[in-house]
This record gives structure tokens, sequence and C-alpha cells, in this order.
């Protein structure tokens, strides 16, 4: 903009110096942000003010403010969120000095509902707009005026490098995971999403999910039955930029045989007999939020095609229609089997498998033992509400610590449930704990027979695990299912594949 006469002259001129000064001397951001708002405010007689940054997902986060409080959801701001947008989405700057009369904004709802009369909002950087200068008055004395934009558009140049300096150190953070400082904010994240732990594989794991979750990157969560995948996901929604949108978890295994396409891609009326009306899939119920595929490896093969449609456009069309639909939603997906194997076998496409995204690894707790007494604490305040608490004695938690958990936290969570509820002194001792429990996993003696594959070993407690289970529910399965936490599905698979099934001895319900 050409030179307007005194717009930049006397104190504008040295209030832009001193924050040129501030710029080169300070390193705080939060300090450096206040200063060039106060600047602004003072030169430029401003009644509220704002300096804001741009976010994954079009968030704003405010740097600094001056007469208005951003503490509250970024839809509920008193500022004119017509304008801010409009600098966001056109990168242009605004300057209404009578914005009630301004044919483009006067229908904005937040003008009128907070009595703005002046508008003056500069974009930080060219498109796409990394952040936003606003100010605003609602006194009928103070109006912006063009040299008020000139000098908005100076100190913006400034703001830019500060918000520069701002990522930077962000970058710089996010590269300290490894380190105790950064371990410790990361575990206080872990907690917020009920994340029971402080292992350095724990806390890597959740530290990749949600860089990708911010980023809205696709993500296959990966581990044993029983490691918190569902947890994972959970986080994954809450630190994406899709958080407080849809949740919509899809058991892939517990939907009803014949009815899964339905339930996943919705139908239209008279699709088949049952469809008796209209009806949303799953999948569409997710627009705008967050969509979980659990046990992504459990999706029969004539559906693979369509939902690898869905995953690569967006698209999907309900059963029985000819209209396409399309759908904006983040996709995590979970499995706790080897689905490279499933691609071997033929029964998983391998462009399916590419698709599901980043794998992160959510490790076992045999791996993480360390967190097992941390584990118990949190079991403990979930499931005893006697006074006082019971607490388990220090050879107990080193039986716990012993055990290889092959069925992950949810076996633990089970044994400190049945120590609440069976345990009847305060203090729970080793002689307390289940016969594989206490015993720990000491060494094999000598002559014994030697080591098995892993594999083996989960697969042999899981099996013992789903034969106490069914004892201690007298042979009821609904009842088994649910103490066991697993889809019908599952079970009644594992029962096959255990041999269990042939038992005629317990009743099926």
């Amino acid at each position: 903009m050409p030179l307007a006469e005194g717009s930049l002259a006397g104190a504008r001129l040295v209030a832009l110096y001193g924050i040129t000064r501030d710029l080169l001397a300070e390193k705080a951001t939060s300090r450096l942000s206040r200063h060039i708002v106060e600047a602004l405010v003072e030169q430029l007689g401003a009644e509220r003010a704002a300096l804001l940054a741009c976010e994954a997902g079009d968030r704003l986060r405010p740097l600094a403010t001056h007469g208005v409080d951003l503490d509250s959801p970024e839809t509920k701001w008193p500022l004119s969120r017509s304008v801010i947008r409009h600098v966001m989405e056109s990168g242009l700057a605004v300057l209404a000095s009578d914005i009630r009369g301004d044919p483009q904004f006067k229908g904005a709802g937040s003008v009128h509902r907070f009595r703005i009369r002046s508008v003056l909002a500069v974009p930080l950087g060219p498109r796409p707009v990394r952040g936003v200068i606003y100010l605003d008055t609602r006194s009928e004395e103070r109006v912006f005026a063009p040299e008020d934009l000139e000098f908005a558009t100076a100190v913006s140049l400034h703001a830019a490098l500060v918000l520069d300096r701002s990522l930077e150190q962000a970058r710089v953070e996010e590269a300290l995971v490894t380190s105790d400082e950064r371990a410790s904010v990361l575990q206080g994240e872990l907690l917020r999403h009920e994340i029971v732990g402080r292992s350095r594989a724990l806390v890597a794991a959740y530290d990749e999910l949600r860089r990708f979750a911010r980023a809205g990157a696709r993500v296959l969560l990966r581990g044993e039955t029983g490691t918190g995948k569902e947890l994972f996901a959970r986080a994954y929604a809450a630190e994406s930029a899709r958080a407080g949108r849809p949740w919509v978890p899809v058991p892939i295994p517990a939907l009803a045989p014949g009815l899964v396409e339905s339930e996943l891609f919705g139908h239209v009326r008279g699709a088949f007999t049952e469809a008796t009306r209209d009806k949303k899939g799953r999948l569409e119920l997710a627009d705008g939020g967050v969509l979980f595929l659990d046990e992504i490896g459990d999706v029969e093969p004539a559906l693979q095609t369509k939902l690898l449609r869905f995953l690569d456009s967006g698209e999907l069309f309900r059963v029985g229609d000819t209209q396409t639909r399309r759908v904006d939603a983040l996709v995590v997906s979970a499995t706790n089997r080897p689905l490279e194997k499933d691609v071997e076998a033929g029964r998983l496409r391998a462009d399916l498998l590419a698709r599901l995204g980043h794998v992160v690894t959510v490790p076992p707790l045999r791996d993480r033992l360390d967190d097992v007494p941390l584990l118990v604490d949190h079991f403990l305040a979930r499931f005893d509400r006697g006074t006082p608490r019971k607490r388990f004695a220090p050879e107990a938690l080193a039986a716990l610590a012993r055990h290889p958990w092959p069925l992950n936290v949810r076996e633990l969570q089970q044994a400190v449930e049945r120590a609440v509820c069976l345990v009847d002194h305060e203090v729970v001792g080793p002689e307390d704990l289940p016969a594989d429990l206490g015993r720990g996993d000491a060494a094999p003696p000598a002559g014994s027979s030697p080591l098995r594959p892993l594999r083996e070993i989960v697969d042999d407690a899981e099996r013992r695990h789903i034969l106490r289970t069914l004892e201690h529910t007298g042979g009821n399965r609904r009842k088994a299912i649910e103490i066991l936490g697993i889809a019908p599905e599952t079970f009644y698979r594992r029962l096959e594949e255990y041999g269990l099934h042939r038992r005629t001895d317990e009743p099926r319900e």
C-alpha cells in the first residue's frame, strides 16, 4: 500500500521499531505475542484484539488477546467469526469501518449479537493463511481507517515471524519424545484418555498415534487381545481435529451375519424383505467425525471391494441404491491378527491392507511389566468401593510382575476385580491370587521341557482362561462372553480353534 502521510510516522514508527527490537532479543513467543497485541491496541485504539494461529483442521489457537476471553470453544468466541473465516479462506485483509452496514457482513449474527461496530483483520502469511490479527471496537467514537490497516499490515510481517518461531519451538518439543520431560507430558495425556502406564514403549506408541491423529492420517492399530487398542482409538479421535464430532466404532465380528453390508453401508427401503425404511450405515454415520473399524481382518471377502472403494474415494452406495454418497471421516482400524498371513491365504486383499494407514503397535503388558503396579492401583480405584480400600502386598505385586500376561491388561483387570470381590481382608497377598498368577513365571528347572514359541504359550493361556471363565459361569456362554469382553463371533471362533466347541457338558446359554 502507498504510504499515507503520518501513518507510520511518530509513535507508530517507534512502536514498529520496538517490536523489531524485541523480536531480535526476546526468545519467549508468548511475551512477543503480548507485546504485538499491546502495540496494536495502543496505536489503533482497538477495544478488543487477538493474535490467532491456524492449526490442523482450520482450528484457531489464541497466542495473545486483549479485552476478550477466548478460553471457551471457538464456536462461542465473542468475535466476528465471519470476518476471521473470510480472512483465512481468501488470504485478504478486512477493513470495515461500520460492519453493520457492510453488505458482505451485515447479516452475520455475531456482529449484532456482540454489538460490533468496526473491524480490522489481517492475515499472517500468504495462503494457506497461518494466522490472523483481529481487532474490533463497539464504540461509535472510534472506527478503523485505511492508515490503521497499513500499520496492522506492517505489524503482521513481524507477527508472522513470531508464529514461525512458535511453530519451530513446537517442532523442537516434538523431537524430545525420548526425553524424560517429554515423556512426563505425554503420560499426563495418556491418563486423560484412561491409558495407564509410563513405560517407554507405551509412551512412544501413543506419541506416534497423536501425531498421526493431529495430521488426520489414517492409522492401523496392531496389538494382541486385551492391550487397549480401543482406548488408543478413542485417544486418536480426541487428539484429532474431529474431537467432539461423531465417533462411530464398528466391531466387525459382532455385526449380525448376513446383515454386515447393510450395517456398514446402509440400505434403502425395499432393498430386502426386512428393509421397511431407508437406513444410514455406520460408515455414513461417521461423516464429519472418526470411524473405528475394530478387527478389520474379519471383514468378509465379498465386502472388501466396497470397503476399498470407500477408503479410496470416500464414496459408498447403500444396499439397493444407485445414488453415490460421499462421507468425510477419519479412519482408524485395529487388529490382533497377522494380516499379512491373511493376505497370503487369500482371506484379505493386499490393496485393502495397504490402505489401512500407518501402523501403530500397542505393546503387550509383558513388555511393560513396570506398569503393573500403576494398573493395579487404577483398577482398585475403579472396582473397590469399600473403606478402607484394598491394597496389594509387595509380594503379590512381585508375583504379578513375573507373570507373562498372555491376555494382557484385560487379564490383569480381571485378576484385580476378582481380588476385590473374593478377598475379605484389606491386604491382598500372593496366596489370594489364582494359582497360575501366584506362582509367577519362574524359570523352568533343568531337564524340563524346552521353551516353546510365544504364540503357543499365548494360545494355551487363552484356552485355559476361557475354560476357567466357563467354569466360573457354570457353562453359561453368554455370561462368559460378557466377562471376557469379546465379540460373540470371536468367542465361538476361539471355541472351535481350541476344540472346546465339542464339549457337551456345558449349557450354551
